[in-house]
């Protein structure tokens, strides 16, 4: 039993006290929830991921254009040559020998067009899809961004409101702080540190709601045999109890 006594009144007002404290140590929580804000990490991460992929898509897509870029200059000159020599071949110019060569010739570099036209074909192919790889890398990244500002800006938002919660709660609870003897409310204050932030908290029946058990007859019995001035604690967390 503490030797400070308080009127039951004035002792009934801890748990107001106490309600205003375990708001404010939810909105610091909370606040500090906001400011490692996984979900914003996570998103930043992702973000990063495509910023830093980017690069290689830009290369592959250059890459790819070159191959492509070449692999049609090759088809072209491969079909102007083979047109000079079709045309030589139609006017029949020459001897038999001669216009034998040339279809040869003809024959060689319609093939070889042929697989150039092929090559070049696959390599616009590979191009269009690095292009678009590319786009498609380009589409992540803004959304990603998009993303994590939006979640930025939201977070600002509800830590804004928290903050003005906690300065509210805590103007709140200064004023009604004020109204407890300074030794009642220094024993509140002990027992909140050394009992995880509750400082008071009822009796309800022989259940202790500070430490959540139920205490012995005997301890319930000496408890409500005190005065109705003395100041009870709860034998399991140090808690003041607030008897009915």
């Amino acid at each position: 039993m503490s030797e400070v006594t308080a009127p039951p009144a004035v002792q009934a007002r801890l748990l107001e006290l106490q309600e205003l404290d375990t708001a404010l140590d939810q909105a610091r929580a909370a606040v500090r929830r906001f400011k490692a804000d996984p979900e914003h990490a996570r998103l930043r991460a992702r973000a990063q991921e495509f910023e830093e992929a980017l690069p290689g898509l830009q290369d592959a897509a250059r890459t790819a254009d070159r191959a492509g870029a070449e692999a049609t200059e090759k088809a072209a000159a491969t079909r102007a040559r083979r047109d000079r020599t079709r045309e030589r071949l139609e006017t029949g110019q020459g001897g038999p020998k001669e216009l034998q060569a040339m279809q040869h010739e003809d024959d060689t570099l319609t093939a070889l067009l042929d697989d150039h036209e092929a090559a070049a074909l696959e390599a616009m192919e590979a191009a269009d899809a690095a292009e678009s790889r590319l786009a498609k890398g380009h589409a992540a990244l803004e959304r990603a961004r998009a993303e994590v500002e939006a979640r930025a800006a939201e977070v600002r938002r509800e830590g804004q409101a928290v903050t003005q919660r906690g300065r509210d709660l805590t103007q709140r609870r200064a004023a009604l702080a004020a109204e407890f003897p300074a030794s009642l409310l220094a024993l509140y204050e002990q027992a909140r540190e050394r009992n995880g932030g509750i400082g008071a908290a009822r009796l309800v029946g022989n259940r202790s709601a500070a430490a959540g058990t139920e205490l012995s007859p005997a301890e319930v019995a000496r408890i409500r045999a005190l005065p109705p001035a003395a100041v009870a604690r709860c034998p399991e967390s140090g808690a003041i109890l607030i008897r009915d």
